[in-house]
């Protein structure tokens, strides 16, 4: 029900945002124009989009052998594109990484482990995304005046936050007794609101399985921070790997923008698109609406009203969307039936298994 509800919500404020747009710089000339899009751009830009995803696969199934598990490519395919699908339709992206994390597990990993390759991931796109943004600013150096009160800002602020989370990651890794201590107040709490709410209770494992509980949140405590201390270590090489998967990621993803600017027959203003590209996916990575549906159009409209005539904004907006946002949704339903298939099939060769004993 939850989801159903996050679905209409994200649609709802995005399919708003892009209508308002639309009808604003829908114009005669706009009309003409459609019939003169480049096919093969957005072909292009499709194809970006894809490499992109490619990227995200491969690198968790580098991360993974880093930690000594080799997962089968389909089903990290399936697990990245469940999570992109549920990162689309939560605040945040947040929803992503539980996905992650749960088909992880499935596939044979601890959680700890599972935890430490979805949590690398995470530093990852941020350290390439900031990286990226800061040589885009660097390359734009004679925008900054105009550019100050719409981009510079925002970007120290999210320095300034990014900067604060990594030193709080850094102090769990580095204390794994503090993280334990973290955890277990936080198992304390859920227990205690579970003895005074039924609501809760299908949460709890009961009093009599607390103490197991905490023995497991323990373990993976450590199985999280040695997974860490094994990247920093012995899988540097798969860390490595992972970062330039990364970085030609969102490369690809930034990409995309500079291929629709093609098709609208515009130049593709290559550092100033990956500049708002970086910027737009700052403010996606605020838990304020699901998939930042709404912020992220006029957001868009907002920085490359600059590179895009007012009569083809509206109309780049909706190409750049439905390529880097509504795709997600078909994606994630394909994914979900090959999910249940491949534990239907799991089930199946279980059952086969039993039988022959």
């Amino acid at each position: 029900m939850k989801s159903r509800y996050w679905i209409a919500l994200s649609l709802l404020a995005s399919g708003a945002a892009l209508t308002w747009l639309l009808v604003a710089t829908f114009t005669p000339e706009t009309r003409a124009f459609i019939g003169e899009v480049g096919t093969t751009a957005l072909l292009l830009a499709l194809g970006f989009r894809g490499a992109a995803i490619f990227c995200r696969v491969v690198r968790i199934g580098a991360l993974c052998r880093g930690l000594g598990y080799t997962v089968p490519f389909l089903s990290l395919t399936i697990t990245q594109l469940l999570s992109l699908f549920a990162g689309s339709l939560t605040p945040g992206q947040v929803g992503g990484e539980p996905v992650r994390i749960h088909r992880l597990t499935r596939s044979g990993l601890a959680v700890g482990d599972a935890g430490a390759v979805v949590v690398t991931e995470r530093v990852l796109d941020l350290a390439v995304l900031i990286l990226i943004t800061l040589a885009a600013l660097l390359a734009l150096q004679h925008l900054w005046g105009y550019l100050a009160a719409i981009i510079l800002y925002p970007v120290a602020a999210f320095l300034a936050l990014v900067l604060a989370l990594m030193l709080g990651l850094l102090l769990l890794i580095r204390r794994p007794s503090f993280m334990k201590r973290v955890m277990g107040r936080i198992t304390l709490g859920v227990l205690s609101r579970c003895s005074r709410s039924r609501r809760w209770l299908r949460f709890c494992p009961g009093t009599e399985g607390a103490g197991s509980l905490t023995t497991t949140i323990d373990r993976e405590v450590e199985a999280f921070s040695a997974g860490f201390s094994r990247f920093a270590g012995a899988g540097r090489r798969a860390a490595g790997s992972a970062l330039l998967l990364t970085a030609f990621e969102w490369s690809f993803y930034y990409a995309t923008a500079s291929a629709l600017l093609i098709a609208l027959g515009l130049p593709p203003s290559l550092p100033e698109s990956f500049l708002f590209q970086g910027v737009i996916q700052m403010i996606a990575a605020l838990p304020l609406i699901p998939g930042s549906a709404g912020i992220a159009e006029i957001g868009a409209a907002t920085l490359y009203r600059q590179l895009v005539p007012t009569y083809l904004l509206g109309l780049f907006v909706v190409l750049w969307r439905l390529i880097t946002y509504y795709l997600n949704i078909p994606f994630g339903l394909l994914a979900t039936a090959l999910a249940a298939r491949e534990k239907k099939g799991g089930e199946d060769a279980d059952r086969w298994r039993i039988e022959n004993l």
